[in-house]
């Protein structure tokens, strides 16, 4: 059974459907990691290509940069981790070249690796 990936929201089997809202899309599942600090910049981005819906959690990442010494509540400790958030959205193929571009032009201006981009097939989930 091939399941039909519709951006609105909603996945439907077919045009009959009731849930279904129109004909599918191919589309690709984008998940990015990135400072928490660049999630405004990225949402501002991803509304010019018409993308409203997200998943947005906290997650930590191994910091490339190496460990460094941290202070938490008074105690001193060293950390090789650093918060962040992961971003996961569908957009339309046609979209996702452009897309990742914008993305990728963002974190270079935030420094090397500050967003990292992961892309896979909606219809092969």
């Amino acid at each position: 059974m091939n399941a039909t990936i519709h951006l609105q929201g909603s996945v439907g089997y077919g045009i009959d459907d009731p849930m279904s809202p129109g004909d599918g899309v191919d589309a690709k599942l984008i998940t990015l990691v990135l400072p928490a600090a660049l999630f405004d910049q990225i949402k501002q981005a991803l509304a010019m290509f018409g993308v409203r819906r997200m998943v947005v959690c906290q997650v930590y990442r191994v910091d490339d940069r190496g460990s460094r010494v941290e202070r938490y509540r008074g105690q001193q400790f060293v950390s090789d981790v650093e918060a962040g958030l992961r971003i996961e959205l569908l957009a339309k193929n046609d979209d996702v070249a452009d897309l990742v571009r914008l993305v990728e032009r963002i974190g270079e201006n935030a420094g090397p690796s500050a967003i990292q981009i992961w892309m896979i097939d909606a219809r092969s989930l």
